[in-house]
């Protein structure tokens, strides 16, 4: 699978954990048609298939990642899941010196911390798009950080939101792209290996 296709997946992916109110739909199903790998291909077709409406996927997305109220919380923050409270140091610090590498500026007053799901799939995507694009004298400087970002930060954080997706009960639309982050991920480890 292009590793163009990889990063227009991540982005995808960021916006649907990042934004509440994003409509997807139109960029979900092109992706599908462009013919991704089978265990991408049937997560993506789900998601397409049980798009929330306008009006529903703002309610489910308040349920299950800010205020569940018969149900645990999924937090969408790597600092609770891995350390159990906010902006936790311990993995703020490695996160944000992937970031520095990469040339992503941090703002301060970010109203989302710099460990939230959805930047750091986008942190991906952007070091995938870098990579494909950018210059080839830092082609294996942005491999090793992508793979970094997977390995230190992604793969984890991505199996325990998708573990806990189906504890709550999350609706189809969030188990598909946590079951199609888990294997994004692994697609993109292993395309990274053959740079």
């Amino acid at each position: 699978m292009p590793l163009a296709l990889q990063a227009d997946l991540a982005q995808i992916l960021a916006e649907a954990f990042l934004e509440p109110d994003a409509d997807l739909k139109e960029g979900l199903q092109q992706l599908l048609e462009s013919g991704p790998s089978p265990s991408l291909a049937s997560p993506l077709a789900r998601m397409v298939e049980h798009t929330l409406s306008a009006q529903d996927q703002p309610v489910e997305y308040a349920r299950l990642f800010h205020h569940a109220k018969d149900t645990d919380t999924i937090h969408l923050f790597e600092s609770v899941q891995a350390r159990g409270h906010h902006m936790a140091p311990e993995v703020l610090e490695p996160l944000k010196a992937i970031y520095d590498e990469a040339d992503i500026s941090i703002q301060e007053d970010l109203a989302v911390p710099p460990d939230h799901l959805g930047l750091e799939l986008a942190c991906l995507s952007y070091l995938l798009g870098q990579i494909i694009e950018g210059d080839l004298a830092e082609r294996t400087r942005l491999v090793e950080l992508a793979q970094r970002l997977l390995r230190e930060h992604l793969r984890p954080f991505v199996t325990v939101v998708a573990e806990q997706l189906p504890q709550v009960p999350a609706h189809p639309y969030y188990l598909a792209a946590g079951e199609l982050a888990g294997a994004l991920l692994l697609e993109t480890e292993k395309a990274l290996a053959e740079f």
